[in-house]
């Protein structure tokens, strides 16, 4: 009778119980040792999706929701808790608990013993408001027409209990697919994934949006890449072909075999970046999320494709080969690893590297995109490569993006060390290969002893070459180390160009145009044309001048231009009040002697064992 009278009112209990929960999609258990977490794609009202995240079970009187401040791989203060708005903390009774912020990312929640849910909502940073724009990759969008899901923009923990499961359920509209590398289980409607701690949770993102995907098999690696073009200017099927080639190159770079099953390159396009010139994008241990702006044609393909490449090598490092700032990352208050050099600077040198190996660029292509790079790293503070790595949160912040340059010269010149001191028997590859034997993804080196690690697996000698130039900053010793692969390099040397008609440009944001920075800086040519101070450049021979498309049509103006020819430049000359008049003006093209630096050619006495340590360099 009492079995019989259980058995009866075991379901009345529960109906009582879940009636006065919180409303949701579908009433949640709460577990004593794992989060489960509903992200509503449908809630989206004002740029906004709620949130609704089930904790683990805690005896503790207080706790602290966290939100992350950086997050790995950008190395800058984004704050994401800037983004979280009607914060609620509430009882399995729906009753509010107590709860005051600390700070821009941090809840305290009183009477943490009580608590079952936590909700908000998440606006996102794409149309974020002037102070909180970050940079767009490691954003997130809440559109009509598609998600990008970056999930640390979205989802927090609670301090101390960052390494339980976390169970995420994505609500999302029935026409849209979920790209992403991490496996789960899909409906039509409704995802399910589950991640083992916050790491791989905020390490794996999704794009929601009305499927548009490919794949490619890679060894036994599958790449999927998937597109959101607003207008379809860009799509998956043409964007695999302009990329495959370079993953091709990267994976045989790598050895062939990649230690992962599955990879996702995620490509979000802006229709209207609004004169944003942040685009680019953020890597991931099996995916990356790419940020572009919407249009057509060779420009975008070649910057997708050295993107995809810097990208996708991240494998190696840091994603690889870390120390133990990147193990155990604090996302709340990271401490900077001295070796930023080694995770950018050295993967944007390979990103190159390979496309010259595998002929996707030739040698006069390669050594181009160096020289830029040296003229670049010229702009810079120069401070040594692993002060400016630890202190780039702070002291430094405007030298982080020198590392794609500064930092990937001076990987070259660790790759040129290394052939010169081992008589072509010993590329960077080959000491990568050997540290990642060393150190799996799941094991780490201590920040401090890299020098010495990297010595140990090669020459003694380079303990010392990286301490003169990496740690005091040391110039590299450039014209021994390309002499060595029999190529001439000069700091500063004479050339010979056409004329652009001024030699000093700023750039208008608002309408896309290069400007007359200086009446000094207008030569002879520009006087024969007729320049004045605060022109912009609209075209050049009917080539329209962008941000974009700058380098290529100035090459092409290089290229093309013969003695005689007549120039046409339209400009736009700012009127009195507002406004802009459109003019064309023309003279004959002029030639002009100019200093140059960072000469860099190949050398016509070059001697045979030079051209073997070039061949086994480049592979040319």
């Amino acid at each position: 009778m009492k079995l019989s009278t259980t058995f009866i009112l075991a379901p009345l209990f529960f109906a009582i119980f879940f009636s006065s929960m919180p409303s949701a999609k579908a009433q949640e258990f709460q577990y004593p040792d794992r989060y489960t977490i509903v992200q509503d794609l449908l809630s989206l009202k004002d740029d906004a999706i709620e949130m609704q995240i089930f904790p683990p079970l805690l005896s503790d009187t207080s706790t602290i929701f966290q939100m992350p401040a950086v997050v790995p791989g950008t190395y800058k203060l984004h704050n994401y808790g800037l983004f979280i708005r009607d914060f609620l903390a509430l009882n399995s009774q729906g009753d509010t608990l107590p709860v005051s912020r600390l700070g821009l990312n941090s809840w305290q929640i009183s009477k943490a013993n009580e608590l079952y849910l936590i909700k908000y909502k998440v606006e996102d940073s794409f149309d974020a408001e002037d102070g909180k724009h970050i940079f767009p990759p490691s954003g997130s969008s809440n559109e009509q027409g598609a998600f990008l899901l970056n999930q640390f923009a979205y989802i927090g923990y609670l301090i101390g209990y960052d390494d339980l499961d976390f169970h995420l359920k994505i609500h999302h509209p029935k026409d849209f697919y979920g790209a992403g590398a991490w496996t789960g289980e899909r409906t039509d409607s409704l995802d399910s994934f589950v991640f083992s701690n916050y790491f791989d949770l905020h390490d794996n993102p999704f794009l929601y949006s009305p499927a548009d995907t490919i794949s490619i098999s890679l060894g036994q690696t599958l790449v999927e890449l998937a597109v959101f073009s607003p207008n379809k200017k860009l799509r998956a099927d043409s964007t695999m072909q302009a990329v495959r080639e370079v993953l091709e190159a990267s994976a045989l770079y790598l050895g062939g075999n990649l230690p992962v099953d599955k990879y996702s390159i995620l490509i979000y396009c802006e229709q209207d970046m609004e004169g944003q010139l942040s685009y680019g994008a953020l890597e991931h241990h099996r995916s990356t999320v790419l940020y572009m702006p919407e249009m057509m044609g060779k420009d975008l393909y070649q910057s997708i494709r050295d993107i995809v490449a810097h990208e996708f090598l991240h494998i190696i490092t840091p994603l690889g080969i870390h120390s133990e700032y990147i193990a155990d990352f604090d996302f709340a208050d990271p401490k900077m690893s001295q070796h930023l050099w080694l995770y950018e600077g050295v993967t944007e040198y390979n990103s190159h590297l390979v496309q010259v190996r595998d002929s996707l660029y030739d040698l006069e292509e390669f050594l181009l995109v160096m020289r830029d790079k040296f003229l670049n790293n010229d702009q810079y503070e120069q401070v040594p490569l692993t002060v400016a790595s630890e202190y780039t949160l702070d002291l430094y912040p405007d030298n982080y993006l020198n590392f794609y340059d500064g930092g990937a010269i001076a990987a070259m010149a660790l790759d040129l060390y290394l052939i010169e001191q081992t008589k072509g028997e010993m590329r960077l590859v080959d000491l990568l290969k050997k540290m990642q034997s060393q150190f799996p993804a799941d094991t780490f080196f201590v920040d401090d002893d890299l020098f010495k690690i990297m010595a140990n697996n090669s020459l003694p000698e380079l303990e010392e070459f990286m301490v003169r130039h990496f740690k005091a900053g040391e110039a590299f010793p450039w014209e021994s180390l390309f002499s060595t692969v029999g190529i001439e390099y000069l700091e500063t040397g004479v050339a010979y160009g056409w004329s652009l008609g001024c030699d000093e440009f700023s750039f208008d944001l608002e309408q896309g145009r290069f400007i007359i920075a200086s009446e000094e800086g207008i030569d002879a040519f520009g006087e024969d044309l007729g320049l004045e101070l605060l022109d912009q450049i609209v075209s050049i021979n009917g080539d329209t001048l962008a941000i974009y498309n700058f380098q290529d049509i100035l090459e092409k103006f290089q290229d093309d231009t013969r003695a005689g020819d007549e120039i046409e430049m339209v400009i736009a000359r700012p009127k009195k009040k507002e406004g802009f008049k459109m003019k064309v003006l023309k003279a004959k093209a002029m030639q002009i002697e100019y200093e140059e630096s960072h000469q860099i050619r190949l050398n016509p006495q070059t001697e045979e064992w030079m051209i073997k340590n070039r061949q086994f360099w480049l592979n040319q």
